[in-house]
């Protein structure tokens, strides 16, 4: 990522853009999605999203803080500002493809009323404020910070939105080892009252106090001196980033350090021994000798020596201690690691290896130079969470992140699906600093399980052994239950809002909350396989559908930006956007039709309809089912007073169905006939306005017919 120094005006000359075509976008809570937008400029963008009626918020208040690349183009990061301080978490993202046209834009801004901004003018010059330091101190009493520090602690001003208004706050970030574990706390610059918290530790488990405040200031124990733990920490970062500087590395900036060129090897666990050796029977009490035909020689790339001495410190993550218990990494003098299970030394190489590993495979996606994710040394502590059976990600995307495993029960660091389970919460902090809020904690939480699931299912066992466990091998027995990735019984609620780990019971069904949004996700993918499709375009729309979004996103926002990353990354096979709609719809994260999308498969010599939206009468698609979780939607407007006729025609091996869908998503009628035969379905306009519909064409999954033969599709009216 980059940070340009460019005004709004500056903008707005770099970029041809359309004034948004209602007729080309639709919106999903804070996101709006745009299809073949064009001409005019970002002021007349950003001005039609934020002025609102009776808000004296205008584009003027927005400061370009950054411009981000991915695959599918550039994200303009714009900071709400009131009275020249930011509001906190309130951004407006605005999302331009290589092509020039507008692919979304995601909206946090705050209205701002004429009562508040006098309000705030009040708070700003008319009421006492307390001093930094003052915040700092509240900040820490509330934490009880009982660990030793991880980074300096950061304090600045900012504007919280609360009912009616804003109040100005000191944002203090504090960040300590576990349990302690990080926080960032919003102190009232007035009367130093705690307004907000969140945690920026993202355990794999929910264990302890380590991600609630609250529960944090119940503790008894003695809480460390504030001002000589600053001091410690200043110190101790100063000197490993001397140490970086002298091995040539970057331990916090967004550029990877030289390969060195210098490989070792070393045991590892690939993904894990039970999956390796795909049996059930291995418990972490099994005998040393149970274990031997699960160990793998890999290499161990671009290792750092320093005067004969081999570290596994490289272009894309450095072993270090960082946390309790203080274990030295492993080093050798030949760059051969031969330890086994319960030698740290393994816990290393298996860690280095695994994330090594996943970096370069991000990198083989696309995202490499300034479409980099976490392209520099992750620090890692392989024996840190003060020794629990729990790890975690902590940092929120900033310079001083790092990943920590425990060791209680089975080490985390044996099984694969942990250590990218947490690399997982990094790939989303360092695309999106600002992902909290919202769904967010069950969305970050899922992610990280489908992540790691991702890579298990491309090992020879993988499709094999228990596909469906998240942590096949350090869940799923003694120690914890783990996770499922096959809970499509679990159902959304649009009245209820995600956190992480949280558990669940909607409509009679118990559910962890991070389930929820790991199921579509894996079950994507396992049919996408299926059809033939390569892991490496399905993950690739995964990552590249978090570019461009804030904080407080839900998850049918977060799907809508999945399917339309997939349209547009694949024009051409929109098998992927149709099979990612149908498990988000199978799951209601998704309502079965969004009023103004325009997903279907358009093929080549669909002549006369533009975007598969339906306007003219006696319109034919040809269409292609490539697998039975396809669905192929077409929006149909009906002029007054005529009725629609649809003909689906199937080719004669293929049984696919047609239903009829109003604007806001209700059935309205269905045809089913069978193999090879036609299916019809007419609905009647008897109105004196355009009346808009939706086709949807499945394929019946009861039938025998082909999954990949084609249809044709005709409109009269």
């Amino acid at each position: 990522m980059r940070k340009p120094s460019l005004s709004l005006l500056a903008a707005s000359v770099l970029l041809a853009l359309a004034a948004p075509a209602h007729s080309a976008s639709h919106s999903v809570e804070n996101l709006t999605i745009y299809a073949g937008v064009k001409a005019a400029n970002l002021n007349q963008i950003l001005l039609e999203h934020t002025s609102t009626p009776g808000s004296k918020m205008r584009p003027e208040n927005l400061v370009l803080t950054r411009v981000q690349e991915s695959l599918l183009g550039k994200h303009y990061y714009y900071q709400q500002m009131l009275r020249g301080i930011p509001v906190d978490r309130a951004e407006i993202v605005v999302s331009v493809s290589n092509k020039g046209e507008l692919l979304k834009v995601f909206n946090e801004v705050k209205p701002v009323s004429a009562a508040a901004d006098s309000a705030a003018v009040n708070q700003l010059y008319n009421q006492p404020q307390i001093a930094r330091d003052k915040a700092l101190d509240r900040a820490w009493t509330n934490m009880k910070v009982q660990h030793k520090l991880v980074a300096e602690p950061k304090t600045s001003l900012v504007w919280v939105p609360v009912a009616g208004g804003f109040q100005l706050a000191h944002k203090v970030e504090i960040a300590a080892q576990m349990p302690t574990g990080g926080f960032v706390q919003y102190i009232n610059a007035h009367n130093g009252d705690l307004i907000d918290s969140y945690s920026t530790s993202k355990p794999r488990l929910a264990k302890g106090t380590e991600r609630s405040l609250a529960a944090r200031s119940l503790l008894a124990g003695p809480v460390l001196d504030r001002h000589s733990e600053t001091t410690a920490v200043v110190a101790r970062l100063g000197k490993l980033q001397e140490g970086a500087s002298a091995q040539g590395l970057r331990t916090g900036g967004a550029t990877a350090a030289a390969a060195s060129g210098i490989n070792g090897s070393g045991n590892v666990f690939d993904p894990d021994p039970r999956t390796a050796l795909n049996t059930d029977n291995l418990t972490d009490t099994s005998p040393a000798s149970a274990f031997d035909a699960a160990y793998s020689t890999k290499t161990l790339r671009d290792l750092t020596v320093t005067n004969g001495v081999y570290s596994l410190s490289g272009p894309y993550v450095t072993i270090t201690d960082i946390e309790a218990p203080n274990t030295a990494p492993s080093t050798t003098t030949n760059g051969v690691w031969t330890a086994k299970r319960g030698n740290n030394a393994f816990d290393d190489t298996n860690v280095y290896f695994h994330i090594d590993q996943n970096q370069r495979y991000i990198q083989s996606l696309g995202f490499t130079g300034t479409k980099s994710i976490i392209n520099r040394p992750l620090r890692v502590d392989t024996d840190g969470v003060n020794g629990d059976d729990n790890s975690h990600y902590s940092g929120g995307g900033g310079t001083n992140d790092y990943l920590a495993f425990g060791h209680g029960c089975v080490n985390d660091t044996e099984d694969a699906d942990v250590i990218l389970h947490e690399y997982g919460h990094g790939i989303q902090a360092n695309i999106n600093s600002s992902w909290t809020g919202g769904d967010t904690g069950a969305m970050g939480e899922g992610f990280g399980d489908y992540w790691a699931a991702s890579y298990s299912y491309s090992t020879p066992n993988g499709r094999t052994y228990h596909p469906e466990w998240a942590f096949s091998w350090d869940g799923h027995g003694a120690c914890w239950a783990g996770r499922m990735l096959n809970r499509t019984d679990a159902k959304y609620n649009s009245a209820k809002t995600y956190g992480a780990h949280q558990a669940v019971t909607e409509g009679g069904v118990s559910f962890q909350s991070d389930e929820l949004w790991s199921a579509p996700l894996f079950q994507s993918m396992v049919a996408l396989i299926a059809a033939g499709k390569p892991r490496e375009n399905i993950d690739k729309i995964i990552l590249e559908a978090h570019f461009g979004l804030g904080s407080n996103i839900k998850m049918p926002a977060m799907a809508t930006a999945i399917v339309n990353a997939a349209a547009n990354l694949f024009p051409n096979d929109l098998t992927y956007a149709n099979t990612f709609r149908a498990k988000f719809e199978a799951q209601n994260i998704l309502s079965t039709v969004t009023p103004g999308t325009t997903i279907s498969e358009t093929e080549s010599n669909n002549t006369t309809a533009t975007a598969n939206n339906i306007a003219t009468s006696n319109t034919t698609v040809n269409g292609t089912m490539s697998a039975s979780t396809d669905v192929d939607y077409f929006k149909v407007t009906i002029p007054a007073g005529k009725t629609l006729k649809a003909v689906l025609t199937p080719n004669s091996t293929s049984d696919y169905d047609l239903e009829l869908y109003s604007s806001t998503g209700t059935k309205l009628t269905s045809s089913t006939n069978g193999k090879g035969a036609a299916d019809t379905v007419t609905n009647a306009n008897t109105g004196t306005t355009d009346k808009v519909v939706y086709a949807k064409v499945i394929y019946y999954s009861g039938g025998t017919g082909s999954t990949s033969g084609k249809y044709t599709l005709n409109f009269t009216w």
